[in-house]
C-alpha cells in the first residue's frame, strides 16, 4: 500500500498494482499527445504554385484585322472640265468593262472640232493657192480670221453675261445669307457657279474685253502676206491636225466608261456638276469586283518569318456571328513599310477569301486567323512552367508524390499565347509542374509546399 501525499497531506492510498497502471496510462497519454502535436504542425517546404501537364491539340496562330475589299478596284475619274449630263448607274449596279456609265456635255467640244476642221480646210486651201499663186491669199485669210474672231467675241460676251449674272446671284445670296435668310449650301453652290463661269471667261484670253488673234494666227497672216513657202503651211496644218485629234479624243472621253467588270460601290458625281469637280475631290465612281473578296493586312516584322504563301486562314466578322469562312495567304509584299504611329516596320500581305458566305460584303472589318502550325494530341504546359537554362536547353520542375522536386530536361515544340508543347522522358498527363521555377531556391530533391 502506498500513500499519495500532496502538499504534505495524504490524499489517497494506492496499491502497487494500481500505481503501475496509472504510470502506464500517463505514458500512453504522452505518446498520443506527441503524435497529435505532430499532426497539427504545419508542413514545411518552399512554397510553389503548380499546374498539371495537359494533353490535346496546340496551335500557333496570328490574328490580324482589316476591312474586306474587292479583288479588283478602279477609280473612275475625268480631267475634263465639262458638265455631267447623264449618270446611268447607281451604287450596287453591276457593270461590264467599257460600259458607258455617264456622259458629259459635248456641245463646246463639238464646236471646237468644227472650228478646227474649218481651219484645217482653210490652211489646205491656202497651201494649194500658194503653190499656184499667192494672189488674194492674204485677204481671204484675214477675212476668215476676222470671222473667227467675231464669232469668238460673241461667245465671249455671252460668257461674260453669264459670269455677271452668276456674280449678281452670288452677291444677292451672300446678302441673304448674312441676314440669316439663305442657307450656307445655297451660298456654296452660288460661289461654285460663279467660279466656273469666271473660269470660262478667262479661257478666252481676251484683252480688255476683246478677243485678239493668237500669235500663230498672226504669224500665218504674215507668212501669207510675205508669200510664205508651203513648208511653213504644211507645218501649220500638222499642228492644227494634232489639235483636232486631241479634241476628238476628248470627245470620246466624254463617254465615261467602266474599266472593269464589277459592281458600282460609290457614286460621287452629280448631273449638272463638272466632271473634274466632285465631292471632296473623290473619284466620279468606284467600281470593285466584289464577287471575290480579299483582305490586305500588315504583319509585324517580328512575325513575318512565320508567314508563307498558301497558308490557310480562318476569317470571322461580326456580321457572320459564330460562322467563319476559309481564306488563304495569296501574296506577301517584298518590302516593308513604317507602321503608323510607331517605329515598328510592317509587311503587307494579301489574303484571298475562298469560302462562300452571302453575308460577307466589301467594306466591313473582318478578323483573319492565320494558321502557322498545329500539333495534335500532344503534352503541353503553360509557358511559365518552362525554365530556360541559358544554353539553348530547357527544363521543367516536377513535384513528385513526396513533395520533392524532380528536374526534367525537355524539348519544346509549338507554342501559342498561353501554352507550349513539351517533349521529355517520363512526363505524364496530370504531373504537377512548378510555375516560374527559381533555381536559386529550388534544386533536385528540394521539398516544396503547394500554395
Amino acid at each position: 500500500m502506498y500513500d499519495l501525499i500532496v502538499g504534505g497531506s495524504k490524499i489517497m492510498k494506492f496499491t502497487k498494482k494500481k500505481l503501475i497502471i496509472g504510470i502506464g496510462l500517463l505514458v500512453i497519454v504522452g505518446i498520443v499527445g506527441f503524435k497529435f502535436s505532430n499532426r497539427t504542425q504545419k508542413p514545411t517546404g518552399v512554397p510553389v504554385t503548380t499546374f498539371p501537364v495537359g494533353k490535346g491539340d496546340i496551335e500557333n496562330n496570328i490574328e490580324l484585322t482589316a476591312p474586306l475589299e474587292g479583288t479588283e478596284s478602279v477609280d473612275v475619274v475625268s480631267k475634263l472640265h465639262y458638265k455631267v449630263t447623264e449618270i446611268n448607274v447607281k451604287e450596287g449596279d453591276r457593270v461590264t468593262k467599257d460600259q458607258i456609265i455617264a456622259r458629259l456635255d459635248t456641245e463646246s467640244i463639238e464646236k471646237d472640232i468644227r472650228e478646227l476642221q474649218d481651219n484645217i480646210e482653210l490652211l489646205k486651201i491656202q497651201r494649194n493657192e500658194a503653190e499656184n499663186s499667192t494672189d488674194n491669199s492674204y485677204e481671204l485669210a484675214k477675212a476668215q480670221l476676222d470671222d473667227s474672231i467675231a464669232n469668238k467675241q460673241k461667245d465671249y460676251e455671252k460668257a461674260v453675261d453669264n459670269m455677271n449674272e452668276a456674280k449678281r446671284k452670288l452677291d444677292n445670296i451672300q446678302t441673304l445669307y448674312n441676314s440669316g435668310i439663305e442657307t450656307g449650301e445655297n451660298l456654296k453652290q452660288a460661289q461654285l457657279e460663279y467660279d466656273n463661269s469666271k473660269r470660262d471667261v478667262d479661257a478666252y484670253g481676251a484683252v480688255n474685253g476683246q478677243i485678239v488673234p493668237t500669235e500663230a494666227e498672226l504669224q500665218n497672216l504674215e507668212n501669207i502676206q510675205n508669200g510664205t513657202s508651203t513648208a511653213s503651211m504644211n507645218k501649220n496644218i500638222e499642228i492644227a491636225e494634232r489639235n483636232l485629234e486631241r479634241k476628238k479624243e476628248e470627245l470620246l472621253e466624254c463617254n465615261i466608261k467602266s474599266g472593269i467588270d464589277g459592281t458600282v460601290t460609290r457614286v460621287n458625281s452629280k448631273v449638272g456638276r463638272f466632271a473634274d469637280d466632285t465631292e471632296a475631290e473623290k473619284p466620279m465612281f468606284v467600281i470593285e469586283n466584289i464577287d471575290k473578296l480579299q483582305m490586305k493586312v500588315n504583319v509585324s516584322e517580328y512575325d513575318i518569318d512565320k508567314i508563307k504563301e498558301g497558308q490557310s486562314v480562318t476569317i470571322s466578322a461580326d456580321i457572320l456571328g459564330d460562322e467563319t469562312v476559309e481564306g488563304v495567304v495569296s501574296r506577301i509584299s517584298p518590302t516593308g513599310e513604317q507602321k503608323t504611329g510607331s517605329t515598328e516596320r510592317v509587311i503587307p500581305i494579301l489574303i484571298d477569301v475562298i469560302g462562300k458566305n452571302d453575308k460577307l460584303i466589301a467594306g466591313i472589318n473582318a478578323k483573319a486567323k492565320i494558321h502557322i502550325n498545329l500539333s495534335k494530341d500532344t503534352l503541353y504546359v503553360p509557358i511559365e512552367c518552362v525554365y530556360d537554362n541559358g544554353d539553348k536547353t530547357y527544363s521543367i520542375y516536377r513535384v513528385n508524390s513526396e513533395n520533392k522536386i524532380e528536374i526534367i530536361p525537355v524539348e519544346l515544340g509549338i507554342e501559342n499565347d498561353v501554352n507550349i508543347e513539351i517533349k521529355g522522358e517520363g512526363i505524364n498527363v496530370g504531373d504537377e509542374i512548378i510555375m516560374s521555377p527559381d533555381p536559386s531556391t529550388m534544386t533536385e530533391g528540394t521539398v516544396v509546399m503547394s500554395a
